[in-house]
């Protein structure tokens, strides 16, 4: 068998040197840490915005990135962020909301606010919309305002349309897509208009924007926390959920993260296994 020729690389190529820059960039703008290994992705990622904006190469990229202000930041910022999610996803977290923690805050809320953090293209907001509006109902009558924020503009944009493929739509009982989704063509649905108007999205970034609402009392961040080094996952919990959530909010984060080490201002609630949080009573101090 004859060697195969090694493949050509086409285009520009991203230095170890710029994607080191692009590391402390991106950490400095949205918290997030890239791990060492993760330059072909970053060189993946970028490579539209060099073809979109002439650039010869990631160098000249960076340069820009540091003099063009607000709008090619944003679409960095689209290019390196992670956007993966489906409706119901780890559905203990929703049993738990629906059966524990709406109940218990209903008894003493007229009204509560529930903020998804890092709510991606949306579907953790309308599954949240949803299972609210059952367990307010089961209730007797309560207003729920569910707000979901992402720091990508382009996720945002297509949270607000609500269109999804049947992957994202896989896990919604048969009863709640029949009431709440329209089907459109090639296997797509839409979320009906109703849950679109009662949800709001806004593009929030975590670390230097204020919190949405005051007096939150559930929050959601589920799966964002793995992409931060430990010293933001900390700002992040016990400074800025901390000081925003009531002092009887639970926090709900991703089966594959954990605060155990760290935080001192949350514990950890047990509830149908599901990784929930509640501030400690102390922190209202």
């Amino acid at each position: 068998m004859n060697a195969q020729s090694p493949v050509p690389v086409i285009g520009p190529v991203l230095s170890a040197e710029t994607f080191d820059r692009f590391r402390v960039l991106i950490h400095r703008t949205t918290g997030i840490s890239v791990r060492d290994g993760k330059q072909i992705l970053i060189a993946n990622r970028l490579r539209r915005r060099l073809v979109s904006l002439g650039l010869p190469g990631y160098e000249q990229y960076y340069e820009l990135l540091l003099t063009a202000g607000h709008e090619e930041l944003r679409h960095f910022i689209d290019a390196v962020s992670t956007n993966e999610t489906y409706f119901y996803r780890e559905g203990n977290h929703f049993a738990s909301l629906a059966a524990v923690v709406l109940p218990d805050l209903f008894r003493t809320h007229q009204r509560i606010t529930i903020w998804s953090a890092g709510c991606s293209t949306g579907e953790e907001v309308y599954t949240l919309r949803i299972v609210a509006d059952e367990a307010a109902r089961a209730a007797g009558g309560r207003e729920v305002r569910i707000i979901g924020t992402d720091i990508s503009t382009t996720v945002i944009t297509r949270a607000r349309e609500g269109i999804y493929g049947p992957r994202a739509v896989h896990l919604v009982p048969a009863a709640a897509l029949a009431k709440h989704f329209q089907p459109l063509e090639e296997g797509l649905y839409q979320v009906s208009r109703a849950l679109r108007d009662s949800v709001e999205f806004r593009v929030h970034n975590l670390f230097k924007d204020r919190p949405p609402a005051e007096g939150i009392n559930i929050i959601f961040c589920r799966n964002v926390m793995i992409y931060f080094d430990k010293e933001t996952q900390e700002k992040l919990v016990d400074h800025i959920f901390a000081d925003a959530i009531d002092p009887e909010g639970y926090l709900f984060i991703g089966h594959s993260e954990s605060l155990s080490g760290f935080t001192r201002r949350f514990t950890y609630a047990s509830l149908l296994k599901a990784p929930i949080y509640r501030r400690r009573q102390e922190a209202a101090a």
